[in-house]
């Protein structure tokens, strides 16, 4: 790629070699293609020749030029360079490329200008992106620590209470822009107030399982972004709430061919990696270089990539993404089925009426393509050699050639890839994306770099188109925009020449007669071929100076884009553009009996249906083509809604830098670099930063915002403008602002410093309230402690008084409890010997009345010798026979308590007089018979008494025999003794 030289310097004084002095730095133009920098030897007068010293390759050089032209005054850059280059005093192209340079050797590959981040792609990882730099750069003012991807991310991070925010990044294909849209995002995920959630952590594996699909290996980029991605990442209150990917023209001609040194996408050679055998046989997959859409390129393999360990990668991020094991099987066998296809050739086949056709000469990958998505064989052979059309509603076949049949081969196999492709961001967004109801937002722009290769193609004049779009959104924020409000504002400003390339848009895609707009009328037409949309394209395009012809009948045509001149070939543009899939090919692949290949198709068919409602004349042709949107008219749209998306979001720009073209770590190409600085429009950017006041803000704004930095006596008094305000507050900056009619314009650098000052003033009055509230806090838990001790230890005293207590108490009652067991004892033991002579007393006593009762019994009659003899009465033999259920007529438990007034007794009753006349000797001498006292062990004949009835005669002996019975007979159960008991008592009662 070649550059257009702007000349754009800020203006230099006129020197003449003369004046130059020994030891001065100067910029000189020796020859080599760029300036150098060098310091001044000496100037030699007569010969009018300055001698001038340059560091080359780490070696001295001496030149003696005999001119001033290309000779500056330089500023000494230092030994690390210059982190914001807007500091730069000798703004030109010199002073911008060396230091980018000085920066670089010492592996500072960050630097800014103004807010925008300029980064110099490594081509290696450095140890710079730890939790520890993260949690060093958040909550930071730009600008305030040293240049750094994660000072981007914590700016947008910050600004985001104030409204959606965009991470814009741009640069040449091999740039390094998936690398930085990775960091930020991983920046993102570590500083959002909930870091751990499931969520973020899919949003994170989102991004290598579409770089593995939509990746691939070009000559200038070894993981190169074949597709535009479009993030956005929504916050609430600080924490990821979800995400939104949108995907842009992903290249589908890589699927089927690659260039020399190219691969095709990261997931095929992944897939053949890492598989295991017994995987590898059910998907009949063989290694990388047995696939002719793998083995184009004549290497299989990247050097410093693992294909192995990335698909192991990719397996745990569809995992944390939760793709089902039917989901994760139905991709690789669609994969698969791809690499069958590619291997699918034909033969040559003479048909009838001298026709030719073809035939399949590799069955076995049509049946493994068949198996494997479940699709009828004979369908996807009819599919490849022939074509189905349909007129006046009869279907009819049509044989393809060879060269036609290659082609339905590779159509269907990019059918199938983008198809899964496009599924793939769906599922995606499907599981992360949570809707957008009120959250903010930043968004992060990965769009493909800015391509020139030998053969550039359609797909390269989209991707370009898209760079176009994306340079004049950066002019109009950085440039236009700009100046039109300093205008509108009427503040002092010489308006800055820029390199407007709206007119290479306009000449792509302005109505009618757009590149773009003639190639989609060129697509519609059955007839029209590439030939004759170059012929239409160089007829209306002839006289613009963007536009070029080849000096010789080429199929080309060239452009002159913001980056340089690039040639397009416009073989297969018609064919990519449409990129139509025939519909019998849509219905067979809908009749799949895997659900998910099936689902994937059915909107291409419902879409093929409604266009050609829409364009069906009563059975008749048309003599156009159903108008179904194209790829460059879907492209375009897209694009169109993008930049609107964008235009509603404050934008952070990251320019990226190839440093060489060779992909070769810590090389410094000085030309490679000066071109891109070009064609950005690096200088003009510097300029209007440096110059300008690209911050702007409402006079309220500004003063609710800065007040804080005048003390309060030095306010203006209530009531005033704010517009005398800000002049208030900004008296020690008066070359650094300036105030338009409504609003407050204010220089980057002055921007930073009243925001710091502002962040000190508030971390002051935070530490002070801090400094209180702590105090307030300390001396309520000091009360709340002192409460707490004194309590603790007025426990501790009485806990320690009860314990002596305690103490005490238990030694008195052991002495008292040995006392008392003394005195006990020794009680006891008098109690045991007076009770031992008791009993030996008692004994005595019983020996003693024992024999006494011995010889009582002795001299007795013996006992009654035959109580059978003694006759029991008949009702009390029917008692004793019924003695289980008898129950005593008086028991305790029949015994009633009768409570109630006493009654006295009136009658006074009195003894006889004559009552010591009646003594119980006579008595016993006229009642008692004989004289008899002793007791009788003998059933009586006559009673003790006179009885004058022979009923009580009898009774009376009666009586006696029963008490003789109830005295002596010791067989009687307990309840026998009671009833024998009662029945006498019952007739003693009766009887007397």
């Amino acid at each position: 790629m070649t550059g257009t030289q702007v000349t754009m310097s800020t203006a230099q004084p006129t020197l003449t070699l003369s004046e130059l002095q020994k030891g001065e730095l100067v910029w000189f133009d020796p020859g080599v293609g760029h300036v150098l920098p060098g310091e001044v030897l000496e100037y030699h007068k007569p010969a009018q020749v300055l001698t001038v010293q340059a560091v080359i390759a780490g070696k001295t050089q001496i030149f003696s030029l005999t001119s001033a032209n290309g000779v500056n005054r330089r500023q000494d850059l230092g030994q690390n360079g210059i982190e914001d280059m807007i500091q730069l005093t000798d703004l030109n192209e010199a002073s911008l490329l060396w230091n980018l340079k000085i920066r670089y050797d010492k592996e500072l590959i960050y630097t800014y200008t103004g807010s925008i981040l300029v980064a110099v792609n490594p081509y290696k990882m450095y140890d710079m992106y730890g939790l520890d730099m993260v949690k060093k750069y958040e909550g930071q003012i730009l600008g305030t620590l040293p240049p750094h991807l994660f000072a981007v991310g914590s700016a947008a991070y910050g600004m985001l209470p104030r409204g959606n925010q965009v991470v814009v990044i741009s640069g040449e294909s091999g740039s390094g822009k998936t690398e930085s849209t990775k960091l930020i995002m991983q920046y993102l995920a570590a500083v959002n107030k909930s870091p751990s959630n499931l969520i973020t952590e899919q949003i994170l594996e989102a991004s290598p399982l579409l770089e593995s699909f939509g990746n691939a290996k070009t000559v200038r980029n070894d993981n190169s972004s074949r597709f535009g991605k479009f993030l956005e990442v929504h916050f609430k209150q600080g924490v990821i709430l979800g995400a939104k990917v949108t995907e842009y023209l992903l290249e589908k001609s890589r699927i089927v061919t690659q260039a020399p040194e190219e691969r095709n996408y990261h997931v095929f050679y992944e897939l053949l990696a890492g598989l295991a055998d017994e995987e590898k046989l059910k998907y009949g997959l063989l290694s990388a270089d047995k696939y002719f859409y793998l083995n184009q390129g004549g290497n299989c393999e990247i050097d410093g990539k693992y294909d192995g360990e990335d698909f192991q990668s990719l397996m745990s991020a569809m995992q944390v993404l939760g793709f089902t094991s039917e989901e994760q099987d139905t991709i690789f066998r669609i994969l698969a089925s791809v690499l069958h296809l590619g291997n699918v050739y034909f033969h040559r086949k003479q048909l009838k009426h001298g026709q030719e056709g073809v035939e399949i000469g590799s069955d076995a990958e049509i049946r493994w393509t068949g198996h494997l998505l479940r699709l009828d064989v004979d369908g996807i052979k009819e599919a490849l050699t022939t074509k189905t059309t349909e007129a006046r509603n009869e279907r009819v076949l049509t044989a393809l050639n060879i060269d036609q049949a290659l082609d339905a081969r590779d159509a269907f196999a990019k059918a199938l890839y983008s198809s899964l492709f496009t599924w793939l961001v769906a599922r995606i967004n499907h599981i992360v994306y949570k809707g957008t109801k009120k959250t903010t937002a930043i968004s992060i722009l990965d769009i493909f770099g800015f391509e020139d290769f030998k053969e550039n193609s359609f797909e390269q004049l989209c991707i370009n188109y898209a760079n176009e779009n994306l340079q004049v959104y950066f002019n109009k924020h950085i440039f236009k925009l700009e100046q039109q409000e300093y205008a509108k504002e009427k503040i002092q400003w010489q308006n800055i020449a820029y390199n407007d390339n709206l007119p290479v848009i306009q000449l792509l895609s302005k109505k009618p007669v757009g590149i773009l707009h003639l190639l989609d009328d060129e697509s519609n037409f059955p007839r029209a071929t590439d030939v004759s949309f170059l012929e239409k394209c160089h007829y209306n395009h002839a006289l613009n100076e963007l536009y070029s012809r080849p000096r010789l009948n080429g199929p080309e045509f060239g452009v002159r884009h913001y980056a340089g001149p690039v040639w397009y070939n416009v073989d297969g543009f018609l064919d990519k553009n449409r990129d139509t899939l025939r519909p019998d090919v849509v219905q067979l692949l809908i009749s799949s009996s895997l659900p998910m290949l099936s689902k994937m198709f059915s909107s291409l068919r419902n879409n093929f249906e409604a266009s050609k409602t829409l364009n069906k004349a009563n059975g008749r042709f048309v003599t156009m083509k159903p108008r179904t949107p194209t790829v460059a008219a879907r492209f375009h749209d897209s694009l169109q809604q993008l930049l609107e998306s964008i235009s509603g979001c404050h934008p952070w720009f990251v320019r990226c830098i190839k440093p060489n073209c060779e992909k070769v770590s810590m090389k410094f190409d000085m030309p490679t670099v000066l071109e891109q600085l070009r064609y950005s429009g690096m200088l003009e950017t510097i300029r209007i930063r440096k110059l300008g006041y690209p911050v702007r803000m409402k006079f309220s704004e500004f003063v609710d915002r800065y007040r804080v930095l005048v003390r309060k006596r030095k306010l203006p008094p209530k009531g005033t403008p704010n517009r005398e305000i800000c002049q208030t507050i900004l008296e020690k900056h008066s070359d650094e602002y300036q105030l338009g009619t409504s609003r407050v314009f204010l220089r980057e650098s002055l921007e930073r410093h009243l925001e710091r000052e502002r962040a000190a003033i508030l971390n002051t009055a935070a530490i002070t309230l801090q400094r209180n509230v702590r105090g307030f806090l300390a001396r309520t838990r000091y009360t709340a402690k002192r409460q707490s001790a004194i309590k603790l230890q007025a426990s501790v005293r009485g806990w320690m008084q009860r314990r002596r207590y305690e103490t005490l108490r238990r030694g008195v009652v052991k002495a008292q409890a040995t006392f008392r067991g003394r005195r006990q004892r020794k009680r006891y033991n008098q109690l045991k010997e007076e009770m031992k002579r008791k009993a030996n007393l008692a004994k005595e006593r019983a020996r003693v009345k024992a024999q006494k009762e011995e010889q009582e019994r002795n001299a007795r009659p013996h006992a009654v010798s035959n109580l059978n003899a003694l006759d029991i009465p008949a009702e009390l033999a029917l008692i004793f026979n019924k003695i289980e259920e008898w129950q005593p007529l008086h028991n305790k438990r029949q015994l009633v308590k009768v409570v109630g007034p006493i009654v006295e007794i009136q009658e006074q009753y009195a003894l006889p007089n004559d009552i010591d006349q009646h003594a119980f000797s006579k008595f016993t001498n006229i009642y008692f018979k004989s004289h008899v006292w002793g007791m009788k062990k003998e059933p009586i004949k006559t009673p003790f008494l006179h009885k004058s009835k022979d009923s009580d005669y009898m009774d009376s002996i009666a009586i006696f025999k029963l008490i003789l019975r109830f005295m002596n007979d010791t067989t009687l159960s307990p309840k026998r003794e009671q009833a024998l008991a009662d029945y006498i008592i019952h007739k003693v009662i009766y009887f007397t």
